[in-house]
């Protein structure tokens, strides 16, 4: 998180950003889980798990025309489920954390826009359960799944003006979010593909 505080004022600071929107977004979760363990003798039989996603932030345009930053709040479930021998496992875990990322216009008419998007989520958990077959525990602790999670991803949106102060937007990412904190052998991944809706308001402000 403090190195993402870090990098907002960075920005703020060395640019001549103009703010451009605000905007929220939300959607699905199809998350899958890679687990790795020098205990394991077989391997575990991963399925995907669906979860929401929540987004809230604010958009600048950069000196160039085709490239935008924005910096958003997010929250996202990342669920799971697994065949292990003869046990069933399901994972139920929030995060909260903080998005950076950068747009590129691939595309523009005039009320209609492509972009491709990357970025990184910072985030940390803010509950998680695990069911093995009817057993039950509490992981928001777990080293595995606590801590600081980094989160690359990759996607495109392509957005719709509605008008001149609303527009909408679909979006599809994709990413794998690393726990940096887990000092453990066995290290979990999530590969998650994510669908969102987003609503967009511009606004004028200047930051110089």
């Amino acid at each position: 998180m403090i190195k993402n505080t870090f990098l907002i004022l960075i920005v703020l600071g060395f640019s001549n950003l103009n703010a451009q929107e605000v905007f929220v977004k939300a959607g699905k979760n199809n998350t899958a889980f890679d687990f790795s363990s020098p205990n394991l003798n077989s391997e575990i039989a991963y399925r995907s798990g669906s979860g929401n996603f929540y987004e809230i932030g604010c958009e600048f345009d950069l000196k160039t025309n085709s490239l935008a930053y924005a910096v958003s709040i997010t929250y996202n479930q990342f669920n799971a489920a697994a065949t292990y021998q003869d046990n069933n496992y399901t994972w139920a875990t929030n995060y909260i954390g903080i998005q950076n990322s950068l747009s590129y216009k691939l595309y523009e008419s005039s009320n209609l826009k492509a972009s491709i998007v990357g970025g990184i989520n910072t985030a940390t958990i803010t509950s998680g359960e695990q069911f093995i077959n009817t057993s039950y525990f509490d992981i928001t602790d777990n080293e595995e799944f606590a801590g600081i999670v980094l989160q690359p991803l990759l996607g495109v949106t392509i957005t719709y003006s509605v008008s001149e102060k609303l527009s909408l937007s679909l979006g599809y990412n994709y990413s794998k979010a690393f726990n940096l904190s887990n000092r453990t052998d066995e290290k979990t991944t999530f590969n998650t593909s994510q669908l969102q809706l987003g609503i967009h308001i511009p606004i004028l402000y200047k930051i110089n």
